[in-house]
Parts: structure tokens; sequence; C-alpha cells
């Protein structure tokens, strides 16, 4: 089944927006990635990986924004 990443649908509000990284994460990335590994080179990929969250992030918000508007605006006056 394909999903659709909507609020309602088969996003609830309780889900995340990005998702956490774990030091393994960067770890294991680092490990694969890097010829070289340096100082430098964690934070290029550290930065990379924040890159892909965000996008992942920006569809979610992107994808939902007339949602959250609706949801957000509930019992004002």
């Amino acid at each position: 089944m394909e999903r659709n990443w909507k609020l309602g649908d088969d996003v609830v509000v309780s889900d995340n927006l990005m998702n956490g990284i774990t030091f393994d994460d960067l770890i294991l990335t680092v490990h694969c990635n890097c010829p070289k590994i340096t100082e430098q080179a964690v934070k290029k990929e550290l930065k990379e990986i924040l890159a892909i969250h965000m996008q992942d992030m920006e569809f979610l918000l992107e994808n939902n924004i007339d949602k959250i508007i609706e949801m957000a605006s509930k019992n004002r006056e």
C-alpha cells in the first residue's frame, strides 16, 4: 500500500515532522561514505543528513499545510 502522507489519513498529529538523527546514524554514514575520516568529513556528512531530513520535513509540511492551518485555527474567535 502506497502512503500519501496526509494528516487524518496515514499521518497522525503525534507523528514527527523530522526524524531524529542518532550518533550511530552519523557514525555509520561517515564509515560508509568517507575514505578519509576527518573532522571536516564528519561535519559534511552531518550537513548532508540534515539536508535530506529538511527536504523530507518540507515535503510533509507542504503536503499538509492546509490541514495544519485548519487544525490550528479551530476554536479561534
